[in-house]
């Protein structure tokens, strides 16, 4: 009588199995960018709390101001479609990101949408053919104003939300005591608070942080109010 040997346990990491020396990399690598994106993701909603705690006011006048844009309920979408909010409360808090870190991290992508928003004159040309252009000329031109304007009008209210504090005296609105004074340790950061609150910690938190970068790329000639 013969009998079935047992399968070979799976092998480990330095194990002669079916995944090479390049997978194993290639796995250290999208763990390294998992991590960051935990790392990320709990630093803002850190600093979201602590804005939604210290200026509870602007806190919610920013969510106002945010919550009807496409870009925001996209995040949501992609929030709730990834499972962020499991990465995020899944094991120890990680340790605080620096706000220089991420400032660094998102400079390019600002730069890009501050380039796409800046008029297109010339964008019929890409139109081949004289007749097709002429036929497509006024609804490009449309199309490209109307986002245009879109565009520097969302952020003109955010530079108006986010630029420095409104005199005492005035009626903005919102409350203009300074932002809280956190470190780059997380000393002074409360802990983020999981549930309903989390995804608009992390958007007060971007917000807080990249605050001066997108003021810094508001556009000098925003469009008049309608």
């Amino acid at each position: 009588m013969t009998t079935t040997p047992p399968p070979p346990p799976p092998a480990g990491p330095t194990g002669t199995g079916p995944l090479t020396p390049t997978d194993h990399r290639a796995f250290a690598f999208l763990g390294h960018v998992n991590s960051s994106l935990r790392q990320c993701l709990c630093t803002l909603a850190r600093h979201g709390v602590a804005l939604r705690r210290d200026a509870p006011e602007r806190a919610r006048l920013l969510l106002d101001t945010v919550r009807p844009w496409p870009l925001y309920k996209g995040g949501q979408f992609l929030f709730d479609l990834m499972e962020w909010e499991d990465l995020m409360v899944d094991g120890d808090p990680p340790p605080v990101m620096s706000t220089e870190r991420i400032v660094a991290a998102c400079t390019l992508p600002v730069r890009l949408a501050a380039a796409a928003t800046e008029e297109a004159p010339a964008v019929t040309k890409l139109v081949p053919g004289q007749r097709t252009t002429a036929a497509l000329g006024l609804p490009l031109r449309l199309l490209t104003t109307t986002a245009r304007s879109t565009l520097l009008s969302a952020a003109q209210d955010l530079t108006d939300l986010l630029g420095p504090g409104a005199d005492p005296d005035d009626d903005a609105g919102y409350a203009t005591d300074p932002e809280p004074v956190t470190d780059d340790t997380g000393a002074e950061l409360p802990p983020l608070e999981a549930g309903f609150y989390l995804y608009e910690d992390i958007a007060l938190g971007a917000l807080s942080v990249l605050g001066p970068l997108l003021a810094d790329h508001a556009p000098t000639d925003p469009a008049p109010p309608a």
